[in-house]
């Protein structure tokens, strides 16, 4: 009878056991918390899901990265009792249609943390029991208004971290059972309150870091049963006092990261039930003594990292739930003054006061009840660390980045009584003297801390834990060393408060000699390049012999006339002008005047009679102009040089009656009705001097010679 029973044990002992269960290699089968059969395949580099080697009663799967590169589909078809499916981390480049069609006991979806860009309607048919959706840290960029009207029965949405840039109207169609909602993370900048019409059950609503301004109050008014908001790290700059009249059952708000300035009074007037206010990395100068006046039951508030310089007793006096207090981080703040302020609300066990500067002494008094104290980045040393004497009740004490070079025995008899302290970044000397008694103490506690003290000197332990050493072979007692190689002390947040404002100054200093070095260095060269520019003086091939001049005047209005309108041409000039309003080519060059060699002066006149010597022949431009000769221009600059000698002689403009001509004589009628053509230029030159002129010639008035040339150039 014996022997049949163990013959019955042996057979049976495999189905008790499940050793008969499917498991693929790369993965582990075991139970969870809730007595269901799952699999767990977090080893890495799959780059496919082991369908075969799993059994079909599985019930909850979980795989994730590193190195997984993953295809979802049509898969889990046969795990018809599946409940959980999480696969994290493994490049799933999208979800697939109908990938979970016919698992009505599904529940929990989670595929975070892949490559999925887009999600449809199709992705979730048949899912119209699943209560839990996270698709956070994707890349997704758009959502349509039918992307979860399958998901009927949803109460968790996380959208969080991928690259939505905007909500479409009803994006969020039939999730009326909608409870947690997170879009933290997407760059949405605006929230159209049409949005969240079809969630009007939501708890929990978060938009961190979502790039917002404002907010439309119209959005709350649809949201009256939300309990939970963070909007932290926006851009808010002010609240208006109306912000949250509509959302009534708020219990935790938060608003750290943004920038406001003030908390306006009666803010929070309708949040009686609210318990948790986070106002930290804001801006804020002055909290009013209304402010908080109607939050009764508050019991958390974080007012740390502001520009805040005082804390008025008024302002806290209602809050008589009051546990916990963040002041850390308020530069500015007198803490001599907040010693009134802590005697209204004695009651606290958790404080802040870290990255304040020097605690004074008696700051803590009031605080008989205290459990958590942080007064790291304070400079204490071991003789300011008496502030810590009257908080008897401790269980956590952060004195991290500080002065510290020992622990004294009255010190350790108060360390030993609590749960967890924390002394790291601190230049301890790790001697008998210094802390051979905290050594002695820790290696003994029946609890562990988090982290352990460092030893900073001498240099041989430098980096080493204090449970790791042997108090019998410590050094008696080292001298305390302000500076050796690195100062472990200087590890404050507050890098302004903390000596960095002179290292700034000088770096501000230099950069702004910097930049008045380099503004000079441009005004020089701009005057320098303004001096050429109204001197056009330049080297020829960067020589010192060739001065040649790059002349470049243009027409205002491009008829060769500055300043004339095309009506002026009809009109007779009554003055003629010495300007040439020609625009030369770029690369053309004209010689400059000393460089222009006129012809040799002619003989001197002869003793024979006038009236023997031949007539002098007519002076015109052509011949004045044909008798240069250039020094140092090339040969192609011979339009170039007649233009200069004609820009020095008296031009009338083209087209222009002949009205100069009567500075050489009486105007008949047929020379007035004269118009010199368009595209002539009119030089009025003088006659020249000649040895040849009798006696009578001299005597009588010298008329001026009218010479037509042709256009050297084109007459813009």
């Amino acid at each position: 009878m014996l022997l049949q029973w163990f013959v019955i044990c042996l057979l049976a002992m495999p189905v008790l056991t499940g050793n008969d269960r499917k498991c693929p290699m790369e993965c582990t089968c075991n139970v969870d918390e809730q007595n269901r059969r799952q699999l767990l395949c977090t080893k890495g580099g799959l780059s496919a899901i082991p369908v075969n080697q799993i059994d079909e009663d599985v019930r909850v799967i979980i795989i994730k990265g590193p190195g997984n590169t993953i295809n979802i589909g049509q898969l889990f078809k046969k795990f018809s009792n599946l409940e959980v499916l999480r696969i994290t981390d493994s490049q799933i480049p999208s979800i697939g249609t109908e990938s979970f069609w016919g698992l009505i006991k599904l529940r929990i979806v989670d595929l975070s943390r892949n490559n999925i860009t887009n999600v449809n309607r199709h992705n979730f048919r048949g899912q119209n029991n699943l209560h839990e959706l996270d698709l956070s840290k994707n890349k997704i960029l758009n959502l349509s208004s039918t992307s979860f009207d399958h998901l009927t029965e949803l109460k968790r949405l996380n959208l969080a971290d991928n690259s939505i840039l905007e909500l479409v109207p009803r994006t969020f169609f039939l999730l009326n059972q909608l409870k947690y909602l997170d879009l933290s993370g997407n760059p949405l900048q605006d929230l159209p309150p049409d949005v969240f019409r079809d969630v009007p059950e939501l708890r929990i609503f978060k938009c961190r870091n979502c790039q917002l301004k404002k907010i439309n109050p119209q959005l709350y008014n649809l949201l009256p049963m939300l309990s939970e908001l963070d909007l932290g790290r926006n851009e808010f700059k002010f609240l208006d006092k109306d912000e949250f009249r509509d959302v009534k059952n708020l219990i935790k708000v938060l608003l750290d990261g943004n920038q406001l300035s003030v908390v306006v009074d009666e803010l929070f007037r309708n949040q009686k039930r609210l318990q948790h206010l986070d106002l930290s990395y804001n801006r804020l100068a002055k909290v009013p003594n209304d402010s908080f006046q109607h939050l009764g039951n508050l019991t958390f508030l974080d007012l740390s990292y502001n520009k805040l310089v005082r804390l008025e007793p008024q302002s806290v006096r209602r809050l008589n739930k009051l546990l916990t207090l963040n002041i850390s981080g308020n530069v500015q703040m007198n803490l001599h003054d907040m010693r009134e302020t802590f005697e209204v609300i004695p009651q606290l066990t958790h404080l802040s006061v870290a990255d304040m500067g020097v605690l004074p002494m008696g700051l803590l008094v009031p605080f008989k009840q205290l459990r958590y104290l942080n007064i790291s980045g304070n400079h204490l040393d071991n003789m300011s660390l008496q502030v810590i004497d009257p908080c008897r009740e401790l269980e956590f004490l952060d004195l991290s980045r500080n002065q510290l070079y020992g622990i004294n025995e009255d010190t350790v008899k108060r360390i030993q009584r609590i749960r967890n302290v924390r002394l790291d970044n601190n230049p301890l000397i790790c001697d008998e003297c210094h802390m051979g008694k905290l050594i002695n103490v820790v290696q003994h506690l029946q609890w562990k801390w988090e982290t352990y003290p460092i030893c900073f000197l001498p240099k041989p332990l430098r980096g080493s834990e204090i449970t790791d050493l042997d108090v019998s072979k410590l050094h008696d007692c080292l001298d305390y060393i302000t500076d050796e190689e690195q100062n472990a002390a200087s590890t404050s947040h507050n890098f302004l408060e903390r000596g960095g404002l002179n290292t700034l100054a000088i770096l501000g200093g230099i950069v702004l000699v910097l930049i008045v070095v380099i503004i000079l260095a441009m005004a020089v060269c701009f005057s320098k390049r303004r001096a050429r520019y109204y001197t056009r003086e330049d080297r020829l091939n960067g020589g010192e012999s060739g001065k040649c001049i790059e002349k470049s005047v243009e027409s205002s209005n491009g008829n060769g006339i500055s300043g004339s309108s095309p009506s002026d041409h009809d009109k007779t000039p009554t003055t003629p002008t010495n300007e040439i309003n020609f625009k030369f080519p770029i690369d053309d060059r004209v010689c400059t005047i000393d460089e222009l060699v006129l012809p040799p002066a002619p003989p001197p006149p002869s003793k024979e009679p006038p009236s023997q010597l031949p007539p002098p022949p007519p002076a015109t431009a052509n011949s004045i102009l044909n008798g240069l000769t250039y020094n140092s221009c090339t040969a192609n600059s011979t339009a170039t040089a007649m233009a200069a000698v004609a820009a020095a002689a008296t031009v009338i403009p083209p087209g222009a009656p002949s009205a100069a001509a009567s500075a050489a004589g009486p105007i008949s009628p047929a020379r007035h009705s004269t118009v010199i053509p368009s595209e002539a230029i009119v030089v009025v030159l003088p006659t020249p001097p000649t040895h040849y002129q009798t006696e009578q010639q001299l005597q009588q008035p010298q008329q001026l010679q009218l010479t037509t040339i042709e256009p050297l150039i084109s007459v813009n």
